[in-house]
């Protein structure tokens, strides 16, 4: 149990020291500004699309604000291109008659297309509980892995909606009753 324990943790930090070198890479350097900013609201599952089954339904209230890191890559002669970004959100997250104050820090990578008008991301990162226990579901402590995957289209200028998954867990580092959470997460707000 132990030895699991210890890769599932040296996997966490391959993840993050990897998604930080894409991030820190030098090339197409530019400038960092901040891109969108806007309220989302979320609900989980009681079967998610990652994990095991939940124990109660969640629900999300958050703002979230989106930064263009200053690292991109076109691709080719096409509008098309890769950036690197900054994906944080407070809110507050609510489920089992209780509720709880969360913070997320997510480096994504984005790809963009047709001049902004649509935007997809992934990116794994780390959240900040102030209470990681609704009812009997136990997330395992107030630190946890944050692994989203979202989906924006602009089609008016500085106005943006979106969908996201987003997986909160421990990933079993504080042993294996710690139950995470899957939100399905609708967004909406302003570009700059």
């Amino acid at each position: 149990m132990r030895c699991n324990q210890r890769a599932r943790f040296l996997l966490l930090i391959n993840m993050l020291g990897f998604t930080a070198g894409l991030c820190a890479t030098p090339s197409y350097a530019g400038d960092i500004t901040l891109v969108s900013i806007g309220p989302r609201i979320g609900f989980g599952e009681k079967i998610p699309f990652m994990g095991k089954e939940q124990k109660y339904y969640f629900h999300l209230y958050d703002v979230a604000a989106t930064i263009k890191r200053p690292w991109s890559w076109p691709l080719g002669e096409s509008t098309w291109s890769v950036d690197t970004r900054l994906l944080t959100s407070a809110g507050l997250l609510t489920g089992g008659n209780e509720s709880g104050l969360i913070m997320t820090a997510v480096p994504v990578l984005a790809l963009s297309g047709w001049k902004g008008l649509l935007t997809l991301d992934a990116g794994v990162g780390a959240g900040l509980f102030s209470n990681h226990t609704f009812g009997v579901q136990d997330f395992g402590g107030p630190v946890q892995i944050v692994a989203t995957l979202g989906a924006q289209v602009s089609p008016f200028s500085h106005t943006y909606a979106g969908v996201r998954i987003q997986h909160f867990s421990d990933a079993g580092l504080n042993g294996s009753s710690s139950l995470g959470v899957d939100m399905y997460i609708a967004e909406l707000g302003y570009r700059f």
